[in-house]
């Protein structure tokens, strides 16, 4: 069995607060013009070190993924898998619907420019953020 193509290449890494003191971020996307005129996911977390009461009852109480097309969802990914020239997403069926994705497993290539490092911690601190439940399986190498 052969691996699935990439759907597209991660060219464009930004890690940080997004929203200073609220959210924190992984912006992963196919270019500097990724969120006009290409593709990306936004995986973010709430600074707090752990999510509230409201959160909790709205069901906001892990991280969110956010894509290009326009699409939220809080969880939704069952697995992440990092290598040194792929990243694969492996979302649930729900997420899969919300983000208008093509398959439940994504595999993104990575240019040999972006920051590995950066990207296995960001991913960690993001993806282990609130509902244990909501936490995917983790092979960040």
């Amino acid at each position: 069995m052969s691996d699935p193509s990439p759907y597209w290449e991660i060219t464009k890494l930004t890690i940080g607060e997004e929203v200073p003191g609220v959210t924190f971020s992984v912006f992963i996307g196919d270019g500097v013009d990724a969120v006009e005129n290409g593709y990306y996911f936004d995986l973010q977390r709430f600074v707090d070190d752990q999510p509230d009461e409201q959160n909790v009852r709205n069901c906001t109480d892990s991280y969110c993924v956010v894509n290009e097309s326009g699409g939220v969802h809080y969880g939704g990914l069952k697995g992440v898998s990092l290598l040194s020239d792929l990243l694969t997403l492996s979302f649930n069926e729900e997420a899969v619907e919300v983000l208008g994705l093509p398959s439940s497993i994504v595999p993104l290539a990575i240019a040999p420019s972006v920051d590995l490092d950066g990207l296995r911690a960001g991913l960690q601190r993001v993806l282990t953020y609130g509902n244990p439940q909501k936490f995917p399986r983790l092979n960040l190498g």
